[in-house]
């Protein structure tokens, strides 16, 4: 493989990268100087998820340490436009002033995630990665189970988040234009984005034959107004929460010889539970081109629901209906994906543990329509003017009571699909 290698911290990033996975710095700026780090790289200080500072490159290498060896560690929020680290809740990037989490004016919603990954109780290094972008809105989630042993199994699943982080950001990526899209052809860019990932896992491979064997799941989730959209393959889990009558389904399947038999109706759930090949997979990405293929999931979602993307260390220790409660308990959700942690920690947590989580709230702000209605008891008489002679004088009062009405009514529907 070819590797773009970056001339300020001379780490190796994949050919479509167009901003270095490890300090950031723009790979096509041709300005760029070696060892003066680029302002645009920014750390989560300490335990204050509101204050940002700029990275030296002396830093990079720490942060990287430290983040390996942490038992437990916040992805933050990547800009799509530039890759900068922000706040998990930022509404502007700190760098580049791109729209991140912001508001559906026509749907009254907001998309809030957080991403949080625990080594857990008993393993010495956590082989799980989680990652989390955002842009106009738009909100990207992924939670990767590294396998094969511990530097394998690490490897994999962050080169896994670096190939998705190489193929969404920049406008070079189309980042520019993920809005614009149809689900349909959202959904092809995440599956290929899989595929380049599991090429990526095969490369590194046949560079490596110490890495023979390693191979990691990948949940990919992308939340774009009322639609939830999911690349898939492995064990790792995505779950759909409903905020009104606060059932849980299990949105995407397991890829194990285990579900395989119990869904051909073989064994027992009681039987699976206790299975001995319980954690063995039949897909997973870095076995080969055939397997790396992801399945794709699209579902509705409202205002009120939550998603849970996991890697399998939680479902081990926390029931569905456990997580659904959780999950509708809070309404940040770092909360909940930090309760989520805490829980399964208690409880042993024999694997790592990794948690996505994602909130669909509602907003405050009146709608466009509304914008536009006078105020009653406010009206005032507007006479027919030349441009427009068939404008009337005024809304009577009884069509303008019907049409706040109908709009009250609206937003108590669920959105089309």
């Amino acid at each position: 493989m070819q590797y773009r290698t970056c001339p300020n911290c001379e780490h190796r990033n994949l050919p479509e990268a167009v901003y270095c996975f490890e300090c950031g710095a723009n790979l096509t700026d041709s300005h760029l100087i070696p060892g003066l780090m680029p302002l645009h790289h920014y750390l989560l200080s300490g335990h204050n998820q509101d204050t940002l500072k700029p990275l030296s490159r002396s830093e990079v290498d720490n942060t990287r340490n430290e983040r390996e060896s942490s038992t437990l560690y916040n992805a933050g929020l990547h800009c799509l436009r530039c890759s900068a680290l922000n706040s998990p809740n930022a509404e502007l990037c700190v760098v580049c002033q791109a729209s991140l989490i912001t508001p559906d004016e026509i749907r009254q919603q907001i998309v809030l995630g957080s991403a949080r990954t625990s080594v857990g109780q008993v393993r010495s290094n956590n082989e799980d990665n989680v990652g989390l972008w955002a842009r106009r809105g738009l909100v990207l989630g992924l939670v990767a189970d590294g396998m094969g042993g511990a530097a394998a199994g690490e490897e994999a699943s962050r080169l896994v988040k670096e190939s998705i982080q190489a193929n969404f950001t920049g406008a070079l990526r189309g980042s520019e234009n993920l809005s614009e899209l149809t689900d349909e052809e959202i959904a092809d860019k995440m599956r290929r984005a899989i595929l380049t990932a599991n090429r990526a896992l095969l490369t590194r491979i046949k560079e490596d034959n110490t890495l023979r064997g390693m191979g990691t799941t990948a949940t990919l989730a992308l939340l774009r107004g009322n639609r939830l959209i999911i690349a898939h393959v492995g064990d790792s889990r995505a779950y759909l929460i409903n905020g009104t009558y606060g059932w849980i389904q299990q949105v995407t399947d397991d890829h194990s010889f285990v579900e395989a038999l119990l869904a051909s109706g073989h064994i027992t759930r009681a039987q699976a539970e206790r299975h001995p090949m319980k954690s063995v997979l039949y897909r997973a990405l870095g076995q080969n081109e055939e397997l790396g293929r992801a399945d794709i999931y699209m579902r509705q979602v409202n205002i009120g629901d939550r998603i849970v993307i996991c890697s399998d260390g939680l479902p081990r220790h926390v029931s569905d209906n456990e997580i659904a409660q959780i999950a509708l308990s809070f309404d940040d959700p770092e909360k909940i994906s930090q309760e989520l942690l805490d829980l399964t920690n208690r409880r042993g947590a024999e694997d790592n543990v990794s948690v996505v989580t994602f909130i669909v709230k509602g907003t405050d702000a009146p709608s466009a329509i509304e914008n536009l209605l006078p105020i009653p008891g406010e009206l005032e008489e507007i006479q027919p003017s030349a441009e427009d002679p068939f404008s009337t004088g005024r809304i009577p009062s009884e069509e303008l009571e019907r049409i706040r009405r109908q709009i009250n009514e609206s937003r108590r529907q669920p959105p089309l699909s």
